[in-house]
């Protein structure tokens, strides 16, 4: 198997069994079996939590123009099925920074996840996906409620930062960023946020979004001396993290 397709068929294999699973699950519940209270709690957060399922993509050298062009191409396969309730793409600020494309698909839960990853046509689609990218990683993230700040529409900034917890510091750092979330989302700079664990535990275990209406806001908001005490205080709180700053493209926005 092409290695850079590793990480995409382990993420469609789990969705395959975590549906199949649950499928079965509710065929006992039904047929009137006992159902397992962690299980019952699992399932709950498995059919009503938000997701987002991401790829980190780097164009091939030279090759921006033709990756749009095959996005193009199969945009409105992957916004047909009925389970996705968005898909937005970006680039990133810095043209030769990695990753230099961001995709999100957002799910109401992991069921419509996996059952989206699980079609046919949709599987094929991101399967291909390696052979128009220089690198290309997905990953699964579920929806925290650590801090959330919302607008109706797409805004076309959005800071992204991924974060690994230090080995054995996950609660430590959760109860920092409680410490924190005010102070964070309260400029009126900041027009939504979100913060996300990664599903299956893997690298980056976080992933937080920021946006904003335009670069003057990031850039005003970053500079603010109570951000600036959060980010030096998230060297000593977080394993390790990055920052990038995106742009929102049109290729999936027909609204």
């Amino acid at each position: 198997m092409n290695p850079k397709l590793t990480n995409l068929s382990l993420i469609i294999l789990i969705a395959l069994v975590a549906l199949v699973g649950c499928e079965k699950a509710q065929k006992m519940v039904v047929d009137g079996v006992p159902a397992d209270t962690s299980m019952d709690e699992t399932m709950t957060d498995m059919e009503a939590t938000p997701v987002k399922f991401i790829l980190l993509i780097d164009y091939p050298e030279g090759g921006k123009d033709a990756y749009i062009a095959w996005v193009t191409s199969v945009a409105p396969a992957l916004q047909a099925p009925e389970e996705v309730i968005r898909i937005r793409s970006y680039d990133n600020e810095d043209p030769e920074m990695s990753p230099n494309r961001l995709v999100e698909w957002e799910f109401n839960s992991f069921l419509d996840m996996a059952t989206y990853l699980n079609r046919p046509e949709i599987a094929a689609i991101l399967e291909d996906i390696p052979n128009h990218s220089s690198v290309s990683t997905a990953h699964t993230f579920i929806q925290r409620s650590d801090y959330s700040k919302d607008v109706e529409g797409d805004l076309p900034i959005k800071g992204v930062i991924l974060v690994d917890y230090p080995l054995g510091g996950k609660q430590a750092y959760l109860e920092w960023v409680a410490s924190v979330s005010q102070a964070l989302v309260a400029p009126p700079q900041l027009k939504a946020t979100a913060s996300y664990d990664n599903y299956y535990g893997e690298s980056p275990h976080r992933l937080v979004e920021l946006e904003f209406a335009s670069q003057e806001d990031i850039d005003a908001y970053e500079a603010l001396e109570e951000i600036m005490a959060i980010e030096a205080e998230l060297d000593n709180q977080a394993g390790s993290w990055v920052l990038h700053t995106f742009e929102l493209r049109s290729d999936y926005i027909n609204e």
